[in-house]
């Protein structure tokens, strides 16, 4: 992201969550606050689709990215539902989620979110509106590539003997790959037992990282990707132990077989994946 300013990928995540949510297109997929923490220009967006409800909410040159984020977040939050209960969920470059506007069974949960001040500033503006879900929210400003993220949570009252749930999703892919391991080494060394971590991350297609113009042209180019065996060895340096792995095609057999869903339609998403880990 640029400094000084709000995430441009927030913003247009939670744009694509505000679009699915009028017309879902994953089973399970449900996000009617995210429509709220965006800034008022691109709420009016959704408003004008709104007016005019079409087959699909999304313009067809970003449907199948749209489709694809649905699914990435249907499945972060069946891997939130299943890891409960625990006593803290740190949500890493959070962006614009409302996670903990929205999930049940965070009664008894703090949610710390950490992310760039710049993004943070927008989402805070928007936060004190909104009704919580979880027990508390503390927002943690940090900038990945220079702070460190032991000393911001500790700061910030972090219990690192508490069961926890780390999401990180839609970061590791910005870093690099020396940095993506900095940070899971630090989350180690704050994690209680039974903690966990679920993440996304940029697989490799032909042993290349996939490049995307776009996100080069907003700033916010691809850093890093990791071929399967590449993310078993960062995360066991790490101090974590990876449980499960799965992409686009596993996601489209387990929650909407026959779903006409191609590399084409998606692009460079298409290779992004999602992982789960315990503290070894």
């Amino acid at each position: 992201m640029r400094k000084h300013r709000a995430s441009n990928t927030a913003k247009m995540v939670a744009y694509q969550r505000a679009l699915g949510n009028l017309i879902p297109a994953v089973p399970g997929f449900v996000d009617p606050v995210a429509e709220e923490f965006l800034p008022e220009k691109w709420k009016k967006r959704v408003e004008k689709v709104r007016d005019r409800i079409p087959a699909s909410p999304f313009p067809f040159w970003f449907r199948g990215m749209g489709i694809f984020n649905q699914f990435r977040t249907v499945v972060l939050d069946k891997a939130i539902g299943s890891a409960l209960p625990f006593q803290q969920l740190v949500i890493l470059g959070a962006g614009l989620d409302g996670r903990a506007w929205r999930l049940p069974g965070l009664e008894n949960t703090v949610v710390f979110e950490v992310d760039h001040p710049a993004t943070q500033l927008l989402k805070r503006q928007q936060a004190t509106l909104q009704s919580l879900k979880a027990k508390d929210i503390r927002f943690v400003g940090i900038d990945f590539t220079v702070d460190h993220i032991v000393a911001k949570l500790d700061e910030s009252g972090f219990n690192r003997n508490a069961k926890t749930f780390w999401l990180w999703e839609g970061g590791t892919m910005y870093l690099k790959p020396k940095e993506v391991a900095a940070t899971f080494s630090s989350i180690a060394e704050l994690s209680g037992r039974h903690s966990s971590v679920a993440f996304t991350y940029m697989g490799k297609k032909a042993g290349k990282v996939p490049g995307s113009l776009f996100l080069r042209l907003i700033g916010e180019p691809i850093r890093s990707g990791f071929s399967r065996d590449e993310l078993v060895r960062l995360a066991l340096d790490s101090g974590w132990d990876l449980t499960e792995d799965s992409g686009i095609k596993d996601w489209i057999r387990g929650l909407s077989p026959g779903m006409d869903l191609t590399e084409r339609k998606v692009g460079m998403q298409w290779y992004e994946r999602i992982a789960v880990a315990v503290k070894c």
